[in-house]
């Protein structure tokens, strides 16, 4: 940044969850996207030392995007609601939701992009979750005051087409090398 400005980046963005015809954009949010990582470790102690680390390892690592979308689209929501089913009747649309345990979200678990929408963002403003799932969580309050919002979170799972990618930071492109 050779002009000194410092570059601290703010507002909104959009999320696209899965690819091609699939794709589902969740667009209009209310309170904020949420990305968030965790490192897990495990503190290796020896006696000599009490409960002073000598050591640290790196056990795991966990992360997910919380998407709070404010539309009332059963088509986007059915993407995010675990074994629904969207039924059509004419025009007539109804999301039916069941509660049957044993669902595997990895099954179908699809690539998540994080897009700010900012004009000046670039793909190095982006997250990329390679393999994301998802579970919805709707919050209804039927008010003058408040906005109906369903919470979605997509939890990351390793890809491990890819050594156990769990995230990106920044575009996910090809690297190659040679001159």
């Amino acid at each position: 940044m050779s002009n000194g400005q410092i570059n601290v980046p703010i507002g909104p963005a959009i999320v696209e969850y899965g690819e091609g015809a699939d794709k589902v954009v969740f667009d209009i949010t209310k309170g904020g996207i949420v990305f968030s990582a965790t490192i897990t470790k495990q503190d290796t102690t020896v006696d000599q030392y009490g409960d002073t680390p000598v050591k640290s390892i790196v056990k795991g690592g966990a992360a997910q995007v919380t998407v709070p979308f404010a539309l009332h689209d059963l088509k986007k929501l059915e993407t995010a609601f675990p074994g629904s089913k969207l039924v059509t009747k004419g025009n007539k649309q109804k999301l039916e939701v069941y509660g049957k345990a044993g669902f595997d979200l990895l099954k179908n678990a699809k690539p998540l992009i994080v897009k700010p929408t900012d004009p000046d963002a670039t793909e190095d403003d982006w997250i990329t979750i390679p393999l994301a799932g998802a579970i919805a969580e709707p919050n209804y309050t039927y008010d003058s005051d408040n906005e109906r919002v369903t919470n979605i979170t997509f939890p990351a799972y390793p890809d491990t087409t890819r050594e156990g990618l769990l995230y990106i930071l920044g575009g996910d492109f090809e690297v190659t090398t040679g001159g």
